[in-house]
């Protein structure tokens, strides 16, 4: 679908030249929700802005569907920017216009009939649940109506692919809940792939099946959204994610424990089991759980135990053992 091969691109910033893309290669495959983290400046709007050659390639190669973008002219970029839709973080819809026209405006530019216009946009309301907005202008809606209006006209030309440039980020977290439960409703069942760049690791986490992970204009880190997330394996990425985890145990239950406290955690069917309740009771040793959770990943559960254990030395010892061996990971927590 879409394809990134070596693709650079530098630009002037008064007299700095800047890089900021750095060779990157990796593929978008048709039906994917695809997530480009990072944080600011590490060259993910640049790099989306690529796909529909808003922003030129300096080297490299970008293709869509086979064709390399670099080379589109006139109609043929035209074409491919109707096929490729776009949304951003603040909506970017004329005030002066109704709902109605804000969708319809694409439309009218492809040289679609009225009455097809009509009912068209009739469509794309009713889909994203704003039929009632239709006559509105934009000032009178809230942000996540926003949204919900500029997805409906990026996907208003039978859109194949979806580029949601920090779609999210201008949105309180109820209404980010349901947009994208909306966008992942657009690839399910139009059948359209997204790509989503975000500085928001909760997005990632939410819908997106796969993920690369940018820093300084280059991909570190690429795969399933479940496996970078669960065992990340550049530096930058481990920063990233302990940066954005919010799940740590309260320093007020560790001021009242002596001893070892344990982290232990939990990947995939393990995430369900009751291993440490199986273990703990082999051996006659006792658990104490302090903190916990289980949170879905792409729709797979991971789960965090923070424990402490009680008995012999040697019934203890036994249990982080046989611990290690049966779920992904067990530590000391600091």
């Amino acid at each position: 679908m879409i394809n990134f091969d070596n693709v650079s691109v530098s630009f002037k910033d008064g007299k700095h030249a800047v890089n900021a893309v750095k060779n990157v290669s990796f593929k978008i495959e048709d039906g994917d929700i695809f997530g480009i983290a990072g944080g600011s400046g590490a060259g993910k709007s640049t790099l989306l802005r690529t796909i529909n050659q808003l922003q030129k390639i300096t080297d490299g190669v970008v293709t869509v569907d086979g064709v390399s973008v670099k080379e589109l002219k006139h109609k043929g970029l035209h074409d491919l920017r109707k096929n490729v839709g776009m949304i951003f973080q603040h909506f970017n819809l004329a005030e002066s216009k109704t709902v109605f026209k804000n969708i319809a405006f694409s439309l009218e530019d492809a040289g679609w009939k009225k009455p097809d216009i009509e009912k068209r946009v009739d469509e794309l309301l009713d889909f994203v649940k704003i039929s009632d907005k239709k006559d509105v202008y934009p000032s009178k809606l809230s942000g996540g109506q926003k949204q919900r209006v500029a997805i409906a006209r990026a996907l208003a030309n039978n859109t194949k692919i979806l580029l949601c440039d920090e779609p999210t980020s201008a949105l309180d977290a109820e209404t980010t809940a349901s947009v994208l439960k909306l966008l992942k409703e657009v690839n399910e069942k139009l059948g359209v792939t997204i790509v989503i760049i975000t500085h928001e690791l909760d997005v990632i986490k939410s819908i997106c099946n796969r993920v690369a992970v940018m820093k300084s204009g280059e991909v570190v880190e690429l795969g399933e959204v479940y496996e970078v997330f669960t065992n990340p394996q550049a530096e930058f990425t481990k920063e990233l994610l302990k940066h954005g985890e919010n799940f740590k145990l309260p320093e007020e239950i560790k001021q009242n424990i002596k001893g070892d406290i344990y982290k232990l955690t939990y990947k995939g069917d393990g995430a369900t089991e009751s291993i440490l309740s199986e273990v703990t009771a082999q051996n006659k040793v006792q658990f104490n759980i302090l903190h916990g959770k289980i949170e879905y990943i792409s729709s797979r559960p991971l789960g965090i135990l923070f424990v402490t254990f009680n008995g012999d030395q040697k019934d203890v010892d036994k249990v982080i053992s046989e611990l290690e061996k049966r779920i992904f990971r067990l530590e000391k927590a600091l």
